[in-house]
């Protein structure tokens, strides 16, 4: 990041540093979706967000063979001590989202190559920048959504009027999946109400974890503990690898 960007974002508490992506139960959507936790689980096994559909304003006009090539990885800006507002229940909202989930730093993504969710305004019947998103559609159609530049600015259009408009989401989008390597992950969101061992199997690894509506010194104090389960894991560890060498050690 460079200095002009850090002297702007300074004491701004309203701008994140970080992008969320957060699981659903997909099972009706996919022949192999699971819950929100197998999808959680998943992405740690495979060190991977899939990109599995386009969720552009075009998308059902997009051939089958082409949807790959517009699917797109999904995340939030939404500052960390209001996920909360994600993850509960929003009335004639189809898709939920739930407290599983992994933290990065915004410039990762954007070195993924993320773009903020773009929303075309069409409020009270006005068409004027509609229009125009069609006519780019309509030039990518032309050319079977392949060829030339402008279908690459589709995956990103999003739909913004009285009876659709997610801008509240803060979204960024990624073409394509994104891999991660562990030390890419801030920390991962699971429920409060999720297993200690579970916990200890991040703590062990030095990955925090978060639970949606925690204030600022709830994280702190999270983070806090968690570094100090962390060294008490590895130092037990040290003791057992030196006992079994027939050593005692103070650490």
């Amino acid at each position: 990041m460079n200095d002009q960007k850090k002297n702007a974002l300074k004491g701004r508490e309203d701008i994140s540093r970080f992008v969320v992506h957060l699981t659903r139960d997909d099972k009706d959507d996919f022949t192999d979706g699971g819950t929100a936790e197998d999808n959680f689980r998943a992405i740690i096994e495979d060190r991977r967000i899939g990109a599995y559909q386009p969720h552009c304003i075009h998308s059902k006009e997009i051939p089958d063979k082409l949807r790959p090539q517009y699917s797109v990885a999904c995340f939030t800006e939404v500052p960390l001590t209001q996920l909360h507002l994600l993850t509960r229940r929003i009335p004639g909202r189809k898709i939920c989202l739930e407290p599983y989930g992994f933290i990065f730093l915004r410039e990762f993504i954007i070195e993924k190559g993320a773009q903020p969710a773009i929303y075309i305004n069409s409020y009270n019947n006005n068409p004027w920048l509609r229009e125009a998103a069609d006519v780019l559609c309509d030039i990518a159609r032309s050319k079977e959504f392949k060829a030339g530049k402008l279908w690459r600015f589709l995956p990103f259009l999003n739909a913004m009027h009285e009876r659709y408009d997610f801008t509240w989401e803060r979204e960024w989008r990624v073409r394509g999946d994104v891999e991660f390597k562990p030390e890419d992950v801030v920390a991962v969101i699971l429920p409060e109400t999720d297993s200690e061992e579970w916990r200890n199997t991040f703590a062990l690894r030095g990955i925090a974890v978060l639970s949606p509506g925690l204030s600022y010194e709830e994280i702190i104090g999270e983070l806090s503990q968690q570094q100090r389960k962390t060294r008490s894991i590895w130092v037990e560890r040290k003791r057992r690898v030196r006992r079994s060498k027939g050593k005692e050690v103070n650490v």
